[in-house]
């Protein structure tokens, strides 16, 4: 029941707005969050992007056009968080409505594995679409001697957040290479301050999940004073094997010039929303996302918007569909098929 009420605070917060020039113009006005992570990242100008999209509030012109934005008083905003494992439990226990979220994080949280073990399954996650690739990016000091793997044994490594999608990743991956807290010196700067660290000489590498180009990697890259770790081997290939929502992928070097391809491992950026979230509201918000007329805003942010596409929305989910987002994509296969 506190979930509930948690979700329906979260979608009618000031619930009902009296306009002061007639009691026809009444709308009921809620509040639509996406939790995103760090400003600095990936997600938070996808969030942004996203909320720009769906928001239908009062007396906006381009949201006369049907199914362009979201249901009528629709305040969407994104909110910088910690990650996608503290956005995985946010939704799950109703503190936000929807948040973007690694689908590898998505795929521990719906089975109660890895982080979530102690917790046990998330059962109340469901997907609005597969947005788009994030890779594992592992960022080394040109001067700390780490150009494999192995390498980073004893070295001085950020992992970013507790709570991050990135932390878990990397944890995960330097599990299956017997690496951990043990025999190497972690910390939990995220990507920008890590990166000050290393230009400093006071940190040997760090780690990044998330979509290219991240502006101080490229900086560091470009400057000589970093390189991008192969993520490559026999034990490597074996995790990917077992865990479905990592995959063997590469960073192209167009990304960061300066680098050359690099092998990698890859997740994919799911927008996720609380079961309890009313389908009618999920179902216009996916309406929206996929809107024909908004296509020129996916892909005139984040390089990555430009690549959120309806024909890889429902590819690879590790959790189920939204009811409302399901409604939608039935809907919108219809109107192709005309």
């Amino acid at each position: 029941m506190a979930r509930i009420l948690g979700i329906a605070l979260l979608l009618a917060s000031a619930v009902l707005v009296m306009s002061m020039a007639s009691p026809s113009q009444t709308q009921t006005r809620m509040s639509f969050q996406i939790a995103t992570g760090s400003p600095a990242g990936t997600y938070y100008p996808i969030g942004q992007m996203l909320a720009s999209i769906i928001s239908n509030p009062p007396g906006v012109g381009r949201c006369q056009e049907p199914g362009r934005c979201g249901p009528p008083g629709l305040l969407a905003a994104a909110r910088a968080s910690d990650g996608a494992v503290a956005n995985a439990r946010a939704v799950n226990e109703g503190r936000v409505p929807s948040a973007l979220v690694q689908s590898d994080i998505a795929q521990m949280a719906a089975s109660g594995e890895g982080v979530f073990a102690k917790e046990g399954p998330r059962d109340r996650l469901r997907a609005i679409a597969n947005l788009f690739p994030e890779f594992v990016h592992i960022v080394a000091s040109t001067e700390s001697g780490v150009t494999r793997l192995s390498d980073l044994r004893r070295k001085r490594v950020a992992v970013d957040a507790p709570e991050s999608g990135t932390r878990a990743t990397a944890m995960r991956i330097f599990g299956a290479l017997g690496l951990n807290a043990r025999n190497m010196k972690l910390s939990d700067e995220s990507a920008e301050p890590a990166a000050r660290r290393l230009e400093e000489g006071s940190l040997d590498a760090f780690v990044f999940v998330g979509g290219p180009p991240l502006g101080v990697i490229a900086d560091l890259i470009a400057s000589g004073k970093a390189r991008l770790v192969p993520i490559t081997g026999k034990a490597i290939t074996a995790l990917t094997a077992e865990a479905k929502a990592l995959r063997i992928a590469q960073i192209p070097s167009s990304f960061y010039p300066g680098a050359e391809d690099t092998p990698t491992i890859a997740v994919s950026a799911l927008w996720v929303v609380s079961s309890e979230v009313p389908d009618t509201i999920v179902e216009a918000v996916t309406r929206a996302l996929w809107h024909p007329a908004n296509r020129r805003l996916l892909d005139s942010g984040h390089p990555m918007g430009r690549l959120i596409r309806p024909e890889v929305a429902m590819l690879g989910l590790p959790i189920p569909l939204h009811p409302g987002a399901e409604r939608a994509y039935r809907e919108l296969a219809g109107t192709a098929d005309r």
